[in-house]
């Protein structure tokens, strides 16, 4: 029997094994070192009793009743937003699918002139017409322009005069070809909803 005293190696080695981390060769050649009843076996003892108390050493602490409608929350808010992440993709292209999607979270706004900006939704080739969202800030206004094709408005928010009247919020306007605007501006801000060509015949230079 070997008597000699445990090195820090071996009490090392002891600790890991008593908590069940030792792994492969070095489990095996600890185990051996064990049945030859050297003093390491009284340590690996000594290691399982503290391990196997480990558990009840922490007193419980009941946790605060906020603490469940807390992760639920943080649960429900993660999971909106992997949501609207998974949302926020398009389902693809129009050829492949047949369908298009656009999310108010897509930044496409760009800005055309200063004041206006426009949110392209969908561009008929086809027709040479394009659906888009078209933003206006306060006093702000669009070039006369003749229409190469029919052009149509829905306003969204606020007013804009076109067409010599003045367009409220649920308000739709539609102009024929040839027909000409000579004024579209806005006092207050507006957001519309627009179908239109890019081809129209301009007939001021925008500022």
């Amino acid at each position: 029997m070997t008597l000699q005293t445990p090195n820090d190696e071996i009490l090392e080695q002891a600790a890991l094994y008593a908590l069940g981390l030792l792994q492969g060769q070095e489990k095996e050649a600890f185990e051996k070192l064990v049945a030859e009843g050297c003093t390491t076996c009284q340590a690996v003892k000594d290691f399982q009793k503290v391990a196997s108390l480990l558990g009840t050493a922490a007193i419980p602490v009941p946790p605060p009743s906020s603490l469940r409608a807390t992760l639920l929350k943080r649960i429900a808010a993660e999971k909106g937003a992997r949501q609207q992440e998974s949302m926020a993709k398009p389902a693809g292209p129009l050829e492949e699918t047949g369908l298009t999607f656009i999310r108010s979270v897509d930044n496409l706004w760009k800005e055309i002139l200063p004041g206006i900006l426009l949110k392209p939704l969908f561009l008929d080739k086809a027709h040479g017409r394009m659906t888009a969202l078209a933003r206006m800030a306060p006093h702000s206004r669009y070039a006369p322009h003749k229409h190469t094709a029919p052009e149509e408005f829905y306003v969204l928010e606020g007013t804009c005069f076109i067409g010599g009247q003045l367009l409220h919020e649920g308000d739709y306007h539609r102009a024929e070809v040839g027909t000409v605007h000579h004024e579209t501006s806005t006092e207050n801000g507006c957001l519309m909803l627009m179908i239109f060509s890019p081809n129209n015949e301009m007939l001021e230079v925008p500022a």
